[in-house]
């Protein structure tokens, strides 16, 4: 799964990189810097995920969040430490913020959502 999440946001951050528009080579390599930052705070951050320190994970996502902007895959992280500490509103509310900035698209998010609303007892 560590390694499906790390593929998920090299790909990712290669299609947000075409679609910056960097005016200068300054402009460029400050954007490299972040997102190098970005990607070591996601990783730590999964692994303090899987080693179940929630709240030390759930600070650092957040982090990448200030880093480049909110990342739809951020928050589908958050999403599940809420469900997994049983904070299901929360959950709920990260998962819909990684649909949004997915634009629907990730299949994956709305599977969590339906089985999120299915131990919540809603419907969608």
């Amino acid at each position: 799964m560590r390694y499906l999440s790390l593929l998920f946001i090299s790909f990712f951050l290669s299609v947000f990189a075409y679609s910056q528009k960097l005016k200068t080579y300054e402009d460029s390599v400050k954007y490299d810097r972040k997102k190098v930052e970005f990607e070591k705070m996601f990783v730590q951050a999964n692994l303090e995920k899987n080693r179940r320190n929630y709240d030390q994970a759930l600070s650092m996502y957040y982090d990448c969040n200030k880093i480049l902007g909110e990342n739809n895959a951020v928050y589908y992280e958050i999403a599940q430490i809420y469900l997994s500490q049983g904070k299901f509103s929360d959950a709920e509310i990260a998962i819909n913020k990684a649909i949004k900035l997915s634009k629907g698209s990730n299949r994956e998010y709305k599977r969590f959502l339906d089985d999120l609303y299915i131990k919540m007892g809603k419907k969608r």
